[in-house]
C-alpha cells in the first residue's frame, strides 16, 4: 500500500515548483518499474479537509496495477490539511490484513506527526502484532526538521523497513524507484506458498523438499545436531529459538529411522519444507513464531 502525505505543506516549494508536483511525478517514474507481479495499493491522508486528523482515504484497494487510473487518482489530490501518519499507517495495515499476511507499506511525508500520536510507538506494536509487517519511509524536504526525521527512520526501524531521504525532485525519483524494487524480492516463492506453520507439534515431522522459496536465494545449511540420549524436543527447539536465520525445526526421537541418539534438524525461510505430517512417537516439529515457512506437497510442480 503506497501511502501519500496530502497534507497542506505538501503546497511547499522545492527548486521553484510544489512538492505535490513533485511527488506526482516521482509515482509515476515508480509505477513505470513496479513489478508485474506484485499488487499496489493507494491511501493518501489530508487531501479532503484543513482541520481533521480523520481525513484519510482508500483511493485503490490493493490488486495489479492499473497505471493510469492509479496516476489519475494521485493527480487529483489536492492537498489540504493535518499529518495523520500514526492513524494513516495503522489503516493501511488492516487494510491489508497485517494480522493474517504479509503486509508492506510504503509511506512518503514531509513533515512530522501533527495528531498527537507516535509513528515510532505504532511501528513497534504492527511489527509485534502482525505476521510480517514491514513498513518503508521516504522523508521528503524535511532535513530541517529532526523531529520529522527521528519519527518516520523509527517507523521504519522498528518494521525491519528502509529509511530514504530526498531533499528534491531527483533525489525523490531515485528513493520511491528503490522501494519499488524492494516487492519484488517479496515476490510470490518460485514452489509451494507461505504458511503459518505450528510452533511445536508433537508426534509430527516434516522435510526439505528440495524446492528454494526463492529463484536467487540459497538456504541456509545447517548442520544436523546429535544430541544427549535424554534430550528432548524442547532442546531442539531452543537451538533454532537462538539463531536468527532458523526459521523451522524437526526433533528424531531415538527409534525413528533407527537413530540410536535424538537428532535436532533445522532450515531457514528459503528451503521449501512437506507440510507437518504424523511422525515416529517422540518426534516434533515447529515453525518459529510469527514466522511463515514455505511448505510444498513432495513432488507438486514449481509455480
Amino acid at each position: 500500500m503506497l501511502v501519500l502525505d496530502a497534507s497542506g505543506s505538501m503546497w511547499g516549494r522545492v527548486g521553484g515548483r510544489a512538492k505535490i508536483e513533485i511527488a506526482r511525478e516521482a509515482v509515476a517514474s515508480m509505477l513505470a518499474s513496479w513489478p508485474a507481479n506484485q499488487q499496489i495499493g493507494l491511501m493518501a491522508y489530508g487531501h479532503r479537509s484543513k482541520g481533521s486528523c480523520t481525513d484519510i482515504e482508500v483511493l485503490k484497494q490493493p490488486a495489479p496495477l492499473e497505471r493510469a487510473s492509479f496516476q489519475q487518482a494521485v493527480n487529483a489530490l489536492q492537498p489540504k490539511g493535518m499529518t495523520p501518519i500514526t492513524a494513516s499507517v495503522r489503516m493501511a495495515a488492516e487494510q491489508l490484513k497485517f494480522s493474517e499476511q504479509k503486509a508492506t507499506v510504503i509511506l512518503v511525508s514531509d513533515g512530522e506527526e501533527t495528531c498527537q500520536a507516535d509513528p515510532c510507538a505504532l511501528g513497534k506494536e504492527l511489527e509485534r502484532l502482525g505476521v510480517d509487517f514491514t513498513a518503508h519511509v521516504v522523508g521528503f524536504d524535511i532535513e530541517n526538521n529532526p523531529k520529522a526525521k527521528t519519527e518516520l527512520q523509527c517507523l521504519a526501524s522498528a518494521t525491519g523497513g528502509r529509511y530514504l531521504d530526498a531533499k528534491d525532485a531527483g533525489e525523490l525519483n531515485k528513493a520511491l524507484k528503490a522501494v519499488a524494487q524492494i516487492p519484488s524480492e517479496m515476490a510470490p516463492p518460485a514452489c509451494g506458498q507461505f504458511v503459518e506453520g505450528p510452533e511445536f507439534a508433537m508426534n509430527r515431522s516434516t522435510w526439505p523438499t528440495g524446492a528454494h522459496a526463492s529463484l536467487s536465494a540459497q538456504p541456509k545449511g545447517f548442520e544436523p545436531v546429535e544430541m544427549a540420549e535424554n534430550a528432548d524436543a524442547r532442546a531442539c527447539q531452543k537451538l533454532c529459538n537462538e539463531d536468527k536465520l532458523c526459521t523451522a525445526w524437526m526433533f528424531e526421537a531415538i527409534g525413528s529411522n533407527f537413530r540410536t541418539l535424538p537428532m535436532c534438524f533445522r532450515w531457514d525461510g528459503v528451503a521449501a519444507l512437506s507440510p507437518p505430517q504424523e511422525g515416529h512417537p517422540g518426534n516434533a516439529m515447529g515453525v518459529k513464531k510469527g514466522v511463515r515457512q514455505i511448505v510444498r506437497e513432495a513432488g507438486a510442480a514449481c509455480r
